[in-house]
């Protein structure tokens, strides 16, 4: 959801936040197809080299089988749903049907985006495809901190994937996703830089430390630095260059988690209105968080956004009672938006 005239299904989804039940389907279904990937991010929490608890190859290997796709894919476009994210726990473009997804996903008349490394895909082919956005994980401004970050990869890497980004530039909009840790703070600048040479918007997030990864977290002093220093330098040089960013949103997301309010979402929560997500297995979950609240091999997709186990989470959030999860909030920046959204609406209805 982004700022100016309210549409009517976000108008619709608002309101059923202010009545606490859903009117309308999400906004956007977020699916998993595989959690296979060949790349080991120094932060993730399914590849990163140091993890505590390695993910098993039973799980890594898990795939959705094409049948159950194009079903839910029916179903979710049953709800009045706009957007379809693909991606996985791995890279999705390590799905041999990916472009077969993608091009029903387009037929159905949705939104898609598709979230990647970008450095299996055929950028001219998913032009042609007509995709309208993808996210893709640069975590670097430079090939050196790419390599920091993706060790298993080369400078020739990073090389190859900003000359195909660049290459559908004004085609696919594409928005790189600078996920911010210790080892990247100091290229926030050169990271709209980047996003201005390659024609693309610059998304900043907080960087997840699973066990084992702790080296990588940002200390209160690099924190403060972003506050202070790196994130108005980049604002203002984002300005310069015209580059679309979250900066605001990343800076409010800084600031709330430094003070580590744990179990309280930093935020109202939009989930329950605007978002869910479907694992490769079938599992729903209500955020990027996992918790679960069913599953779509025994039930159709339109039931489960409206049931029970749904409307329990919807409830426990509006009640302010959030999940151990909710500080590193993996949709931040909807609920930012989310809120300024809902804070013109009844702005709307008082004037009314």
């Amino acid at each position: 959801m982004k700022g100016g005239p309210l549409s009517p299904n976000q108008r619709q989804r608002l309101r059923g936040y202010l009545e606490q039940r859903p009117l309308l389907g999400p906004e956007t279904v977020h699916i998993d197809i595989t959690n296979a990937c060949n790349l080991d991010c120094v932060t993730c929490w399914n590849y990163a080299p140091g993890l505590e608890v390695p993910k098993s190859d039973t799980w890594k290997m898990q795939r959705m089988d094409a049948a159950t796709f194009h079903r839910i894919l029916g179903e979710i476009a049953g709800t009045g749903s706009e957007r379809i994210i693909i991606s996985g726990g791995g890279e999705p473009f390590m799905h041999s049907q990916i472009y077969e997804f993608i091009a029903a996903v387009k037929a159905s008349g949705l939104i898609l985006t598709v979230i990647s490394n970008g450095t299996l895909c055929d950028f001219e082919r998913l032009a042609e495809l007509g995709i309208d956005q993808m996210l893709i994980n640069m975590s670097s401004a430079s090939a050196a901190t790419y390599v920091d970050y993706h060790q298993n990869q080369s400078e020739d890497t990073f090389e190859r994937l900003t000359e195909g980004v660049a290459s559908v530039r004004g085609r696919i909009g594409i928005n790189l996703v600078q996920v911010i840790n210790a080892l990247n703070a100091h290229e926030l600048v050169a990271m709209v830089e980047l996003a201005a040479r390659l024609g693309t918007r610059a998304s900043f997030k907080l960087g997840d430390t699973p066990p084992g990864t702790g080296v990588c977290a940002l200390n209160d002093a690099q924190r403060q630095t972003l506050l202070d220093i790196a994130v108005p330098e980049a604002t203002k040089r984002a300005k310069q260059l015209e580059v679309s960013h979250n900066l605001e949103a990343f800076t409010e997301h800084v600031a709330r988690t430094t003070r580590k309010e744990i179990d309280k979402p930093p935020l109202p929560c939009f989930a329950g209105y605007l978002y869910s997500r479907v694992f490769v297995d079938g599992r729903v979950f209500f955020c990027c968080e996992h918790i679960e609240v069913g599953c779509i091999n025994n039930t159709d997709f339109g039931m489960l956004w409206l049931g029970e186990p749904y409307n329990i989470v919807r409830q426990r959030l509006h009640e302010g009672r959030g999940y151990p999860g909710c500080a590193r909030c993996g949709k931040h920046d909807m609920n930012f938006n989310a809120v300024r959204q809902y804070a013109q609406l009844k702005a709307q209805k008082l004037q009314q």
